[in-house]
């Protein structure tokens, strides 16, 4: 009779509040954004955040609107009226949210908007252009058949937010009260030096690597933004990576919390690629990791084992 392989529960850590905070606090942002994610972490400290799903985009949401309505600093994002957060959320549910206009405004004039001249968006545009596509998961694999037959846009996950959180407003007509706190997580980057830093699929191990071929010596997280530095100085990014799982690599290797800042230096760091979710142990979810620790391989007369069997059939 075959056994039913036991579920490996989710790895709590990976999805919790203050994970999600630390990926949008990057230390480039302006000082009333900070507040106006503390604050929106406290309106939401309630929801489920352990089995990750739609709440880390209802939180950037929330965010992203207390920023645009507290950012000339005329009042403090605590100050924003439960009402007030409902009337502006609240709005037909077949089109994208006009909060997505007036968000757009805020970071254009605060610095935060895209950059034409230098071909980029700052962090906090990132997070909104991100929240607010309406592409999302609707590009096909080849870019010639997108020009062929471009895909038609859809609900943006901002748009789902919205509904959400104006629902949420609506059932709660009083601010969090003074027990609720959400968790103190500072702005500011997570660097990690090492002599061997590996990215990790199910079925291969690789170091990271510059576009010149040189080993990655150092890694950089600062908000939703990953960065690698090889020995020769060359900065660069990765396809595969991405913040949330170079946090778990950390927290696996040190112990300390995935949203800890600061500087970190550590003998060697595995990290999965984006091909594998982000709870994944590369321990437990790569091929050759998880064969190592068979208790045959590792020994030294593996290989007359492997003789033996061989004589043994002849």
């Amino acid at each position: 009779m075959s056994e039913t392989p036991a579920r490996k529960a989710v790895d709590p850590s990976a999805y919790a509040l203050d994970m999600e905070m630390s990926l949008l606090l990057p230390s480039s942002a302006p000082p009333p954004w900070a507040a106006a994610v503390h604050e929106a972490a406290r309106h939401l400290v309630d929801l489920p955040w352990g089995a990750g799903g739609r709440a880390a985009v209802d939180l950037a949401t929330l965010s992203l609107l207390l920023f645009a309505r507290t950012y000339t600093c005329d009042r403090a994002p605590k100050d924003v009226p439960v009402t007030e957060l409902r009337e502006a959320l609240d709005g037909p549910t077949d089109r994208e949210p006009r909060i997505i206009d007036e968000i757009d405004q805020a970071l254009s004039e605060t610095g935060q908007g895209y950059d034409r001249a230098a071909g980029r968006g700052t962090p906090l545009w990132d997070l909104f252009n991100t929240a607010r596509n309406q592409y999302a998961g609707r590009l096909g694999a080849s870019a010639l058949a997108d020009d062929i037959e471009p895909p038609a846009p859809g609900p943006s996950p901002m748009r789902g937010a919205a509904g959400r959180l104006a629902q949420f407003f609506a059932d709660t007509s009083v601010p969090p009260g003074e027990g609720a706190v959400a968790p103190e997580v500072e702005s500011g980057p997570l660097v990690i030096e090492s002599d061997r830093i590996q990215l990790v699929t199910a079925g291969s191990i690789m170091p990271l690597r510059c576009p010149r071929n040189h080993d990655a010596r150092t890694v950089r997280v600062d908000g939703p933004d990953v960065s690698t530095e090889c020995g020769q100085g060359h900065i660069s990014g990765h396809w595969s990576l991405d913040a949330a799982r170079v946090r778990m690599a950390v927290a696996r290797a040190t112990g300390d919390r995935p949203s800890v800042q600061g500087k970190r230096a550590l003998k060697e760091l595995l990290i999965v690629s984006t091909d594998l979710p982000r709870h994944s142990d590369p321990q437990q979810d790569n091929a050759f990791l998880r064969a190592a620790r068979h208790p045959v391989v590792g020994r030294d007369d593996v290989l007359e084992q492997i003789h033996g069997l061989i004589d043994d059939r002849r």
